[in-house]
Parts: structure tokens; C-alpha cells; sequence
């Protein structure tokens, strides 16, 4: 994704990353940059952060937002019940 994405569409990604945990299944979230977007790093964290934050109840972060070249990816695990 974007960090420009939609309200909409966020909510499409949060849906789908939610039905994935629930299933078992890790979750990888990127958000990548095109061209001077690169300068927008902070606003790219911020919106890893607030997936994390909305995904809380059946996920926890086993990896960090962390920048990768022109990407910004964070891990998440379901969560051990």
C-alpha cells in the first residue's frame, strides 16, 4: 500500500490482515514509496503504527516498522491464545 491509501481501503487491507491472523497466518504490511514520496518516511510509520494499533486484539508485532530500500515493512503474528 501507500501511505496516501484511503479510508476505505485501508479498512479493505485491516479486514483482510485480521481474517489472515485469525486463520493462523502471519502478516507482513508495506507501504512503499514512489519517487519524492521518499521524503514522507514519518508519515509511512505512522500509518504501520495505527495498523498495529487497530489490529492489537489478534495480532502482535514481531517486527518493527523498518525501512528497506524504497519499502517500509512490519511483521505481525497472531496472537498466542
Amino acid at each position: 500500500m501507500r501511505y496516501k491509501i484511503e479510508e476505505h481501503d485501508y479498512q479493505v487491507r485491516i479486514n483482510h490482515a485480521e481474517r489472515f491472523l485469525k486463520d493462523g497466518d502471519k502478516v507482513k504490511a508495506t507501504v512503499m514509496f514512489r519517487g519524492r514520496e521518499i521524503q514522507h518516511v514519518d508519515l509511512a510509520e505512522e500509518l504501520l503504527n495505527r495498523m498495529a494499533k487497530d489490529l492489537q486484539s489478534v495480532a502482535e508485532i514481531q517486527q518493527l516498522p523498518k525501512r528497506e530500500g524504497r519499502n517500509m515493512t512490519m511483521l505481525m503474528a497472531p496472537k498466542k491464545a
